[in-house]
């Protein structure tokens, strides 16, 4: 090719490419300079957001419980920071505040490039003075700010922490589950600051700046942040205080009564009793009016952090489980309650294969201690001993059983259905009782930690032993000789839940719901907020009654059942608890417990109360874990706190009657 055409190829080459440039450019200057302008505009801007105060917190009587308050606290701003300041500024802010400069510099690099970090330790404590102090040296410490934020204030540290929470930072759970919250903000995570967060937390305002050079060249006007809403709790807080005073009490009084037993009759107790808890609830609306998990803590600790030693110490306490809605334990002689009114509205049959102590025919049970069983499969006898009824209370009818807690007429009317109705739909008519008053599920309360707790089954036997199988590795749920059968639900299971021992577990709070379905013949739902209401005082959210379920139990035996529970407190097992308790003991009735679990433990100590029994409207659950006795201790905790409910003047907690 000649050198000419050559040269002309080149150039309209260069032609080409030099006119898609110019092209290009044209777009970018003219076509799209306007939109790219305004990108760039906007990229100029750094926006800081401005903290919102949260939501208030009142009692159901306009006590306030929680609010926020500004407070000066330091700010760190990397923006205004250079690489060459870095290690200048965090040697001086960390000098000027006391702290180790490690823990402030692992601060700063977390908060990441252009980050804002408020300095939060548990070796600084901003007050005003070291706010004063600071800001004159804030010329030598570029991107230190002191700034007024809120800081949430719990007002009476010693009232119902596990109700209200507490706030913290969010984890990767959080994070996962809330795609919206910001990371470096702290949020609810238990109680009614969690449950209720997105109520409380307000929305953020925010402050909008460009920056040149490190400075500010140029400001936005600032959009102000506008509060969380207030909460409305249904509880008193009066009644709150006097039942966690009267928990720590019955904890104190549990240690006295094992002592004086161990002095008097040589039994020995395996632990010292450290934990309980308290409910009262309203059973005709579903508010709880009080509700109480001792030990607590105190939540003003989470504030600015709470220091790991002291965190390790109350997480080895377990004081941050809310025992009276979220611990799961066996409801022993509460739960006759339910097996009676089963018995009663089922008809349900005692052994009719002449049993030793039982009048099939007249519904009597010989309540001697012992219920012996003549034949198994095995052939081999075999007694159920119940080792806190020694005496003799003779021929007794279910009314007495109940007044009395006779473990062998529950027993026997389990064993009646056994084998009455081993291979039928009826055998599970026990259990089907337990769900219809709330066992088994969760109660639906506003508040993080509801379990379901256990109703036990032979399906649900053969499905525990099936996964043991599987995962031998994993902790057993069921006793490695049932293993080898195919069937592993035996009798006993049955006549243990009757009593409410065996694999049958529940909550106080389910508990306490139980007594309220069986004594207004309906289960609702209970909940700890009335109402939220927002900055202007307008509604924004309305709790009202929620009726789960209605329970199918005759109007007759729902006054012979509540005639019964008033039995136990005027001439059965809480007579002695209660003897004291002022006017109104008519209107008064009540079940104690006391509830056998592992072996290295004690027994948990069961009470749960209901008044007016003419028309049911509150009932009272305790209970002192391994407490050792429901009449001994848990009554007496119970009493006191009814008759606060009532409006008598509550006497001291003393021991009563060692019975069930």
């Amino acid at each position: 090719m000649r050198f000419g055409v050559r040269i002309t190829i080149l150039g309209a080459a260069f032609l080409a490419m030099f006119s898609l440039l110019g092209l290009r450019l044209w777009s970018v200057q003219v076509a799209q300079g306007a939109q790219i302008s305004e990108e760039a505009e906007a990229l100029a801007w750094i926006e800081v957001p401005v903290p919102a105060p949260r939501g208030d917190i009142f009692d159901r009587n306009g006590v306030q419980l929680v609010t926020s308050q500004m407070v000066p606290q330091i700010v760190v701003d990397r923006t205004f920071i250079s690489d060459q300041e870095r290690d200048l500024v965090v040697q001086r802010l960390a000098g000027a505040l006391g702290m180790d400069p490690g823990k402030l510099d692992a601060m700063y690099e977390k908060a990441g490039i252009n980050g804002r970090f408020v300095v939060e330790s548990e070796e600084v404590g901003v007050d005003a003075n070291l706010a004063y102090a600071l800001n004159e040296q804030l010329a030598d410490l570029p991107g230190i700010s002191v700034e007024n934020q809120p800081q949430r204030v719990y007002l009476d540290v010693s009232q119902m922490a596990h109700v209200l929470g507490y706030l913290g930072l969010p984890d990767q759970a959080d994070l996962e589950e809330r795609s919206e919250v910001d990371p470096s903000a702290r949020i609810g995570k238990l109680g009614v600051e969690r449950a209720y967060d997105e109520y409380l937390q307000g929305d953020p305002g925010h402050r909008s700046y460009r920056v040149r050079s490190g400075s500010i060249v140029e400001q936005k006007e600032p959009v102000p942040p506008v509060p969380g809403d207030s909460v409305e709790l249904t509880l008193d807080s009066a009644l709150q205080n006097m039942v966690e005073s009267a928990l720590a009490d019955g904890v104190e009084l549990s240690n006295e009564y094992k002592t004086s037993v161990t002095r008097n009759t040589g039994e020995t107790f395996n632990n010292e009793t450290t934990r309980a808890a308290g409910v009262v609830v309203d059973i005709t609306s579903g508010e709880v009016l009080a509700m109480a998990s001792h030990p607590s803590f105190d939540p003003n600790s989470f504030v600015d952090g709470i220091d790991p030693a002291t965190f390790e110490t109350l997480n080895e306490q377990k004081a941050f489980n809310n025992l009276a809605s979220s611990g799961l334990f066996p409801p022993s002689s509460t739960f006759k309650l339910i097996t009676a009114a089963a018995f009663i509205e089922e008809d349900l049959p005692l052994p009719t294969d002449g049993t030793e102590g039982v009048d099939f025919e007249n519904e009597l049970v010989h309540c001697d201690g012992v219920l012996q069983l003549d034949e198994l499969a095995d052939g081999s006898p075999q007694e159920f001993t119940d080792w806190y009824y020694p005496a003799n209370k003779g021929w007794l009818n279910i009314d007495d059983a109940i007044e009395q807690s006779c473990n062998i007429f529950f027993w026997s009317t389990a064993l009646g259905v056994h084998r009455a109705f081993r291979d039928s739909e009826e055998y599970t008519v026990l259990q089907d009782w337990a769900r219809s008053v709330g066992y088994g599920e969760m109660t639906g309360i506003d508040l993080t930690g509801d379990p379901e707790g256990i109703v036990p089954t032979p399906e649900l036997f053969v499905e525990w032993r099936e996964y043991q199988l599987e995962n031998p590795d994993e902790p057993p749920r069921l006793d490695a000789s049932r293993l080898q059968t195919e069937n592993p639900w035996v009798g006993g299971d049955l006549m243990n839940m009757a009593i409410g021992q065996g694999s049958l577990t529940a909550t106080p709070l389910q508990v306490a719901m139980s007594y309220g379905a069986i004594a207004t013949g309906k289960l609702v739902t209970p909940y700890v907020v009335s109402e939220v209401t927002d900055a202007d005082g307008g509604a924004v959210y309305a709790a009202e009654t929620n009726i789960r379920s209605e329970v199918d139990l005759s109007p007759a035996t729902r006054r012979r059942l509540l005639e019964d529970l008033n039995r136990v407190v005027t001439t059965g097992t809480a007579q002695q608890a209660f003897s004291d308790f002022g006017p109104g003991l008519e209107q008064i009735g009540g079940k104690t417990g006391t509830g056998q679990t592992i072996q290295a433990a004690d027994n948990h100590a069961w009470f749960v109360g209901v008044t007016p029994i003419n028309n049911p409207k509150y009932v009272v659950a305790v209970i002192i874990e391994e407490g050792g006795s429901g009449g001994a201790v848990a009554a007496p905790v119970a009493r006191h706190i009814m008759q606060a409910v009532v409006g008598n003047e509550p006497t001291p907690i003393v021991q009563g009657a060692a019975e069930d």
